[in-house]
């Protein structure tokens, strides 16, 4: 029966038919013209490409508690030394949702000890919401993805992209999502 649920899943996570015109809904249709502003500089940490942001803070790497709102920002480039993205308005040119089911190979020493049940269902199922940016001044901008794992224990039920509201309160006050009617 799980299987059909985890199934069901992904077939109406490709419907296009679940767009919504409320930024509350899961399902909200991200209209072009959206710019995202970083309030301050961000520092991405040394041989690294990536920092994550969760509960309105940094967080390191192994850190993230994937079972709630999470965003990772990204740059082109990992570079030995630290790089700072800096404070601007950034222009959203795609927005794209995607399910990705990650299971743990049998090969895996826990699976093996008996410590995990291997059942052959995903251990892992990120709802992604994948914001494209760019920014002129500093080219090595990339995006922003922001995400939560749904087989993590109280969220089976849910099951569904994160909400705008959401996916700002993983931001905090480092960045904020503007819709096109609020650009000045």
């Amino acid at each position: 029966m799980k299987r059909i649920g985890i199934g069901l899943v992904f077939l109406l996570g490709g419907c296009a038919g679940l767009d919504s015109p409320d930024p509350a809904s899961p399902y909200y249709a991200y209209s072009s013209g959206w710019t995202v502003q970083l309030n301050r500089p961000l520092t991405i940490p040394p041989d690294a490409a990536t920092v994550r942001l969760q509960y309105g803070r940094m967080v390191p790497r192994n850190s993230v508690q994937e079972h709630d709102p999470f965003c990772v920002v990204e740059l082109d480039t990992v570079r030995p030394g630290p790089q700072a993205l800096q404070p601007g308005r950034f222009e959203v040119w795609r927005v794209t949702r995607s399910v990705n089911p990650i299971a743990v190979a049998r090969s895996w020493p826990y699976v093996r000890t008996g410590l995990v049940l291997d059942d052959g269902d995903p251990t892992f199922l990120y709802f992604i919401t994948e914001f494209r940016l760019r920014d002129a001044a500093q080219p090595d901008l990339r995006g922003m993805t922001c995400a939560w794992n749904q087989m993590a224990p109280g969220n089976r039920g849910l099951m569904r992209h994160l909400t705008l509201g959401e996916i700002q309160s993983a931001l905090g006050d480092w960045m904020i999502l503007i819709p096109p009617q609020e650009r000045i």
